[in-house]
């Protein structure tokens, strides 16, 4: 039995039926460990303790990648500095209001259409492996 081979040419004719005007990217930044300086209660105060971070962009104005340069696309690592810097900047009562100033920062990138991001404190809750919060939002 023998089975038929896909060539290049099979896959070069399927890849210019793709509309790469339609659609969007989805970037993302996975289980993001910082020691933070964050809480409401008295024992929290002028400690670091962890935060888990996971974020997801999407990004609606598809760069063009073709020519690989990283000015055409909206680097991941550099939101992951954004979210360092803040957390670094110091003592934030809510994780809410850490969230949210992690992504007005973020939607400062005018590709990016809507962010979510969930903030995990891993010692918060004893007997649970964190607790947090997840929000979302998108521009107007």
């Amino acid at each position: 039995m023998s089975k038929d081979k896909i060539t290049l040419e099979v896959l070069n004719s399927e890849f210019d039926n793709i509309d790469h005007n339609s659609g969007y990217n989805l970037i993302f930044v996975n289980d993001l460990m910082i020691n933070a300086e964050l809480g409401v209660y008295a024992h929290e105060k002028n400690i670091r303790q962890p935060l888990r971070v996971n974020m997801v962009a999407k990004i609606k104005d598809i760069p063009d990648s073709s020519n690989e340069k990283i000015d055409n696309v909206v680097c991941y690592n550099e939101i992951s500095i954004i979210i360092k810097d803040i957390v670094n900047s110091g003592h934030t009562i809510l994780l809410e209001t850490l969230a949210e100033r992690i992504i007005g920062k973020c939607f400062k990138n005018n590709r990016i259409e809507t962010i979510k991001i969930r903030l995990e404190k891993l010692d918060a809750i004893d007997d649970a492996e964190s607790a947090g919060i997840e929000i979302e939002r998108s521009r107007k």
